[in-house]
């Protein structure tokens, strides 16, 4: 899966964090096959679970890629693109990194 963070690449420590695009920390996990990197556990779970609520509501199988625009305080537009799909959203994540908002754009 391919990560964009405010219109650049992110996933790797030396590119950013695949949610923040923050380049601190040091936390992998593996996300749609991808070994991505995050600042730190909350923006990992947040961005697994902003994964999971995609597949869901559109009922895709894989993400190819995620293109992620904003921030923490403002919340996030989410681009999402399977194949030749794609759908848009908004997110937003309380400080324990559960979705607080999540509705189509």
């Amino acid at each position: 899966m391919k990560a964009l963070v405010n219109g650049r690449e992110a996933g790797s420590k030396e590119m950013g964090c695949a949610l923040c695009g923050a380049t601190w920390g040091n936390h992998h996990e593996e996300v749609e096959g991808e070994r991505l990197f995050f600042c730190c556990d909350l923006c990992a779970a947040g961005f697994r679970r902003t994964v999971e609520e995609i597949k869901r509501r559109t009922g895709w199988d894989y993400i190819d890629e995620i293109q992620l625009v904003g921030n923490y305080h403002a919340g996030r537009t989410v681009t999402a693109i399977s194949g030749g799909r794609s759908a848009r959203f908004y997110v937003k994540f309380n400080e324990d990194a559960e979705i607080e908002t999540f509705r189509e754009e």
